[in-house]
């Protein structure tokens, strides 16, 4: 009698999927670091007069405190091996994407740091659900 081979039982997590966990909870307590900055008006960031967006630091302290939790709930679904976690992850590494794009005249560096890292995560996450639905490489 021959065994009818592995069967699975749960979403696998492969090098890929933790990879891009860790890095999306790495990026959302980045976001978190940078929102509590932009919160406490500490003079970390670069304002200047001839801004094309010119917004409230505050404000944008803010907006990256609710993209921060968001960012960490998708990274702790990704960890866990939830399905909706890839989707998610996706979705709140663009939006992180763009939010640090406009974010790039108050903090130039950092920006272009998060957006590389949401660009990684974004392919990891791609990458990942590709190779779950059988998409040939």
């Amino acid at each position: 009698m021959t065994s009818p081979g592995p069967t699975k039982t749960g979403p696998a997590l492969n090098d890929m999927t933790i990879f891009a966990g860790v890095l999306i909870l790495i990026t959302g307590i980045l976001h978190l670091l940078a929102a509590i900055a932009a919160i406490a008006k500490r003079d970390l960031f670069v304002l200047t007069e001839d801004q094309v967006f010119q917004v409230n630091v505050s404000a944008w302290g803010w907006v990256h405190l609710v993209i921060a939790v968001l960012i960490i709930i998708a990274g702790i679904g990704i960890i866990t091996g939830q399905t909706w976690g890839y989707l998610a992850g996706i979705v709140m590494a663009s939006i992180s994407l763009l939010d640090n794009f406009l974010f790039a005249p108050m903090y130039p560096f950092w920006s272009l740091v998060m957006i590389a890292l949401d660009v990684l995560i974004i392919w990891a996450l791609a990458r990942q659900i590709g190779a779950e639905s059988g998409v040939a490489r």
